[in-house]
């Protein structure tokens, strides 16, 4: 049976990341060439080693255009034209409207929503020429629900359904989808205060009690990027384990 990404080229932003590595490992399994993009070198050529043949790492800082033309040309230099690009990169910082820092602000929506922007904006020329594409932005509860004390993160999730859905109407016409995906939360270091070690959103009241595992968030991307889904665009799939219905005890 043929893999669902046979021969394909997948580039991974945030990919040392938790649900990053998952979405690496996972995609390398279905057969794809396996872009590792990230800043972080010693963590991105270990998981390149450690994947194989069919991974590159390529250094990225997602808030600069010029590091995403380096990444790109690195990749169809030596793995080929991108079919599949996941905006997967993500900063988070504490605090409301009143109390997050300005510097934290601006870092949070430079790699949350000017990233998957300039990675849009970077492969959307070679997937034109290619025929078509997959694009997968992911993107959070905070995307559809307040979050209090997150007001930095909450706003660049709502601003990329923004792009989503334009990028999506945009590039229709080439073949190229443009999806987004909200996970609930999951077991990664996001998750927990990096002050107090304690979860940001306790999840024990919720419909599905836990944490999602990065490896069923990164099997849930898998779907959104294949050909199985290949009538949406434009679209949100959640994942939040019920996160959506509130409290339920």
């Amino acid at each position: 049976m043929r893999s669902r990404f046979q021969d394909q080229v997948v580039l991974v932003t945030g990919a040392t990341g938790g649900l990053g590595r998952a979405l690496a490992d996972a995609f390398a399994a279905e057969g794809a060439r396996v872009a590792i993009a990230a800043r972080r070198e010693a963590e991105g050529r270990a998981l390149a080693e450690k994947i194989g043949r069919r991974a590159l790492f390529v250094p990225l800082e997602v808030e600069d255009e010029t590091s995403w033309a380096n990444a790109l040309a690195a990749t169809e230099n030596q793995l080929g034209p991108v079919s599949v690009l996941i905006n997967n990169a993500a900063h988070i910082a504490i605090g409301g409207v009143e109390a997050v820092p300005l510097q934290e602000w601006r870092k949070v929506l430079d790699a949350n929503l000017t990233g998957p922007l300039l990675g849009i904006r970077a492969v959307a020329p070679s997937m034109r020429r290619a025929g078509g594409g997959s694009i997968v932005n992911v993107s959070s509860i905070a995307g559809l629900h307040v979050t209090p004390g997150m007001a930095a993160y909450g706003a660049s999730k709502w601003g990329l359904r923004s792009v989503t859905l334009t990028a999506a109407h945009e590039l229709a016409r080439y073949n190229i989808r443009v999806n987004a995906v909200h996970p609930g939360i999951i077991d990664t270091p996001l998750a927990y205060d990096p002050g107090s070690g304690e979860e940001l959103v306790p999840v024990v009241d919720f419909a599905i009690p836990r944490m999602a595992s990065a490896a069923e968030i990164a099997r849930y991307v898998l779907f959104v990027a294949s050909d199985e889904a290949g009538f949406s665009t434009g679209s949100e799939f959640v994942a939040d384990g019920g996160y959506g219905l509130g409290p339920v005890n």
